[in-house]
């Protein structure tokens, strides 16, 4: 695949502050980072969507969350209930589990592309 054959990805990335992954469950966390990766070089936060779910526990909460996010084809979270992260492979979504800061979490993830 060449250069301009190359699609962006879409990542997900939970947070409360806007510097650390969301330390507790995903579908938990008040806001949704959106990032980039292009050509699997850079990335760059494209959008910050609030969670309208943040404080609710309905049934399949993670189908909810997924409905915010399935524009992204990776999820980066520090914890995703089990049955949560099964909901979540089936759509095809990848993911990986980090803690910590944002950024430092991207450029991990970007190394493993």
């Amino acid at each position: 695949m060449n250069a301009n054959q190359q699609k962006h990805i879409r990542i997900a990335v939970p947070t409360n502050d806007e510097i650390n992954i969301f330390p507790k469950m995903l579908g938990m966390a008040k806001y949704l980072f959106i990032y980039d990766i292009e050509n699997g070089e850079n990335f760059k936060l494209i959008e910050k969507r609030e969670n309208p779910f943040a404080d609710t526990m309905q049934h399949l909460k993670t189908l909810d969350v997924y409905e915010l996010i399935n524009d992204c084809s990776i999820i980066i979270s520090a914890h995703i209930g089990r049955k949560g992260i099964t909901r979540l492979q089936e759509r095809e979504m990848k993911i990986f589990f980090k803690k910590g800061n944002i950024q430092e979490a991207l450029i991990v993830v970007l190394n493993t592309m």
